[in-house]
């Protein structure tokens, strides 16, 4: 697989996909770092660190993690016995390469709530033998065809990893609903409009339909409200900013689009127990 940092981030740049093996062949993302590609991880051997969201997760042998644009990353580490691989492609390439990719939408809140699991290790010997295929079409091969089967490559590879996922969910994976896709669609703007517009309604406004209507869907889609996702958004990058940068409380408020700083502080506190000084000072989760 590729070696160095530069050929990564030139695979990512020219085809919207890269494979590697290491973590050192991604030097040049700094982190902490909010995710504008889907990273996918393979864990063989060994164990993988790391903070998602603000929280500790690890990765151990046999398993899989699928990250998805929005999560947020930090101190990721590999043990030193850690064998496996690494994907990360972008949205609009995985958008042409996979034309079902609708199929992915019921799974898109699990994939945000488990990005790990575990799996056999006949399902791990079969994305180790994907992915070495993948890597050797990428990188030197003179079939006139390749980039076509660079495409059904990847395809079969996030086909067998959909498959696991759905393995894992309660319910069976099928055409996505309308709620579900109303759901997918309120999400993709929460990513957007966070930072100004904290309102269920201007959500509503912005999808055409009711705030009921999509409080309602929402809530019975994800089991959650939609100002509660409205306000996850607001509150982890707050927390984000006030660990990993040297704004002021004020300024944050001002980048989150609050009236004042101390509106900021009541949002704040309410929703961490904590005001944003003490979450500086303390660096809870």
């Amino acid at each position: 697989m590729p070696t160095n940092s530069v050929t990564i981030r030139q695979q990512l740049l020219s085809r919207g996909i890269s494979i590697f093996s290491r973590l050192e062949d991604i030097s040049w993302l700094a982190l902490p770092h909010r995710l504008d590609t889907l990273l996918m991880c393979v864990c063989v051997k060994g164990s993988i660190s790391a903070t998602i969201d603000l929280k500790p997760m690890l990765m151990t042998s046999a398993s899989i993690m699928v990250l998805r644009p929005g999560h947020l990353i930090n101190n990721i580490k590999a043990a030193d016995d850690f064998e496996g691989f690494f994907f990360l492609a972008g949205i609009d390439k995985l958008s042409t390469l996979l034309p079902l990719m609708s199929r992915l939408m019921p799974c898109a809140l699990y994939y945000a709530a488990n990005p790990i699991i575990s799996v056999s290790h006949d399902e791990i010997a079969t994305q180790q033998s994907l992915f070495a295929l993948l890597n050797a079409k990428m990188n030197g091969d003179s079939n006139p065809y390749r980039e076509q089967v660079i495409s059904s490559l990847i395809e079969l590879i996030f086909y067998e990893v959909l498959g696991i996922y759905t393995s894992n969910m309660t319910q069976p994976i099928g055409k996505s609903s309308r709620g579900e896709q109303l759901m997918t669609n309120f999400m993709a703007l929460v990513d957007r409009h966070f930072r100004r517009e904290r309102t269920v309604i201007f959500y509503a406004r912005k999808l055409c339909v009711s705030p009921k209507h999509l409080s309602s869907v929402v809530k019975e889609v994800s089991g959650r409200t939609a100002g509660d996702w409205i306000d996850d958004a607001v509150i982890l990058e707050a927390k984000l900013l006030l660990r990993n940068t040297a704004m002021s409380i004020q300024e944050i408020s001002n980048q989150l689009s609050f009236p004042n700083q101390s509106f900021f502080g009541k949002y704040f506190k309410h929703h961490t127990g904590v005001s944003p000084r003490q979450f500086r000072n303390s660096m809870v989760i």
